[in-house]
């Protein structure tokens, strides 16, 4: 009898040891199966994401796209014939240009991507995801200029200046002061740009612009509404056409003047 309580206390505190055992092992505070189920239960929403949110996790960085510009406006302007006169090559992690002097100007690339670049004229012109850089024959480096990464951008070269314009902002290279000059654009699309000696004229959909690039200096008038169809750039006058109104930028007085070709 005695040996029989003692078998049956004996079975009684193993099947406790046994079930306590297996309450710990359940539990996820004390690791084991049940806790990597555990884990896995948490990381799961993770597998399963929606397919609007893996399209936007998964699209592809976006693609800026680079031209050269292509003018709305009929350019009448006689250009003399122009040489370009330096050169530019692409290295090892970097783009040298070659001076009509003789001289070497380097610039490194390392951390940017070439987007478009151009010679033209006395000027070289680079877009980067970065920056805007240019470099004349009277540069001692690569003048660099900032952009704000917009996803379309329009190249347009002259002999002495070089335009670069996006949706928002126009970007001069001033090959005088080998600047770049930022220039806003006011609920208005760019329309033409040209470049003759030392001046350049630009048309908007809203305004004319002349800028004098020895002094920097920019000449505006509205176009009240109208529209620029031709323009033509001359030694001493810029003339802008507009239906039966004529605007006529004089160089020695440095203003405009409507003319109405209906007389």
């Amino acid at each position: 009898m005695r040996n029989r309580l003692y078998f049956l206390s004996l079975s009684l505190v193993v099947g406790i040891i046994f079930a306590n055992i297996g309450v710990v092992l359940a539990d996820p505070r004390h690791g084991g199966q049940d806790q990597r189920h555990g884990n896995e239960s948490r990381l799961t929403p993770l597998r399963h994401l929606s397919p609007e949110t893996n399209r936007i996790l998964n699209a592809p960085p976006p693609k800026h796209q680079v031209t050269s510009f292509e003018s709305g406006v009929r350019d009448k302007t006689a250009y003399p014939y122009i040489q370009t006169t330096l050169n530019f090559v692409e290295g090892h992690l970097s783009y040298k240009a070659f001076l009509s002097s003789g001289q070497e100007i380097s610039y490194s690339t390392r951390g940017e991507h070439i987007w478009y670049s151009q010679c033209y004229g006395d000027l070289c012109v680079l877009v980067t995801q970065k920056n805007l850089l240019a470099v004349s024959n009277s540069s001692y480096e690569w003048e660099k200029g900032h952009h704000f990464g917009e996803e379309r951008y329009r190249v347009a070269m002259g002999h002495k200046a070089a335009l670069v314009a996006s949706d928002r902002k126009l970007y001069l290279f001033n090959s005088y002061t080998n600047h770049w000059e930022t220039i806003s654009l006011e609920q208005e699309s760019l329309q033409s740009f040209a470049n003759l000696y030392d001046k350049v004229a630009i048309t908007t959909t809203r305004r004319m612009l002349v800028i004098d690039l020895p002094s920097e200096t920019q000449f505006e008038q509205n176009l009240l509404l109208r529209g620029v169809y031709q323009f033509e750039m001359r030694d001493g006058f810029i003339n802008f056409y507009s239906g039966d109104k004529l605007w006529m930028f004089r160089h020695q007085t440095q203003m405009f003047e409507e003319v109405d070709l209906t007389d």
